[in-house]
């Protein structure tokens, strides 16, 4: 008879663990739901006017970020909250890649992530990447769900993007592949408008060209084109993306820097710069200063569940939004009221 009291009092305690702990999870997905459901419209992540006009010119020096191929890991994130505790930024350049498919829930997920979780007190200005839009209409086979070009306008603003900040001139061009000179013409008609009389010129691209390294990855098109660009105007930097990884080297007087270790990091690619890696750059009236801040630990598990999540769960609800609040409810009664059977039934078998 003891037995089987004791069985029946460990079968309350696993049943209302559960439950509870059901419960709890059902409530972590609402209150994310949540979250994404209330978004502000005026947030700061894109490439929009009201994003310039937030800047503050304060002159020399000043600092910013550059990030690429965060494929929305909390990689990114940890880099990104690591740089903010070292000094004050003016705003940061994501390079491309910064979710990991042109699925509009996995953009919802980086805006919503961004936004609510990091609260950043600055713009991000962003760069598209081959994994950002679909291009070619294969890589997502549900229509409703794939972003392209102008669905990329509607979430962040202009794809090529330009702005002046404290006398320095900054170009962001989109590598159209169905357009190999599209940002070429970007480029030329920024830079003959307004490349005279800044200070420092900086241009970001998702592509690298082959020549900055052996990268083994697809290379920037007419890139014998953008490299007579960019001597002819005399531009300070280029920062490229795609390249999972860092690499840095010189052309005729022009720093050329990869940086795209924000997120996963490729098997198969060289050792060389592969680590996880943030740049700050600071600017001065006399010169750049380059900074890596880095994180060795791979993190993997939270990614991926919270993005299944938003990608696989939050589609189908985001018709039915009492299904969660039903959910939570249920498994919350659940849990107490077999919690209070484990608690009855200790007490009875208390001497």
């Amino acid at each position: 008879m003891i037995l089987k009291t004791k069985k029946r009092t460990l079968w309350w305690l696993i049943c209302s663990i559960t439950f509870l702990s059901i419960s709890f999870l059902s409530g972590w997905v609402l209150k994310y739901y949540r979250d994404y459901q209330n978004l502000p419209t005026d947030h700061l992540i894109g490439n929009r006017i009201s994003n310039i006009e937030m800047l503050k010119e304060e002159g020399f020096p000043f600092s910013f970020l550059v990030i690429g191929d965060t494929h929305g890991s909390r990689m990114g994130e940890a880099l990104i909250k690591k740089a903010l505790r070292t000094e004050k930024f003016s705003f940061l350049i994501h390079l491309g890649d910064f979710v990991s498919e042109p699925d509009i829930w996995s953009h919802r997920f980086f805006l919503t992530e961004m936004i609510k979780e990091m609260k950043l007190p600055f713009p991000v200005f962003l760069v598209p990447g081959n994994h950002d839009i679909d291009y070619t209409s294969r890589k997502i086979s549900n229509k409703e769900r794939r972003v392209t070009q102008e669905v990329f306008d509607s979430l962040y603003g202009a794809r090529n993007f330009h702005f002046i900040y404290n006398q320095c001139l900054f170009i962001l061009c989109e590598v159209d592949p169905k357009d190999s000179i599209g940002y070429l013409n970007y480029l030329r008609g920024v830079l003959s408008e307004k490349g005279s009389g800044e200070k420092y010129i900086f241009v970001f691209i998702h592509y690298p060209p082959t020549r900055v390294g052996d990268i083994h990855e697809k290379g920037l098109p007419k890139e014998n084109d953008f490299f007579s660009i960019m001597k002819e105007y005399k531009v300070t930097r280029c920062f490229f993306g795609h390249f999972h990884g860092y690499w840095r080297s010189e052309w005729e007087g022009i720093n050329l820097i990869i940086s795209g270790g924000g997120g996963r990091l490729k098997e198969r690619q060289p050792e060389w710069g592969k680590f996880h890696h943030i740049l700050k750059v600071r600017v001065n009236e006399h010169g750049i200063e380059e900074n890596l801040i880095v994180l060795k630990e791979e993190m993997g598990f939270e990614d991926r569940f919270e993005h299944w999540i938003f990608t696989q769960v939050f589609p189908y609800i985001k018709d039915h939004a009492w299904i969660p609040y039903l959910t939570t409810g249920l498994f919350l009664c659940l849990g107490v009221f077999y919690l209070i059977f484990f608690i009855k039934e200790r007490n009875n078998g208390s001497p």
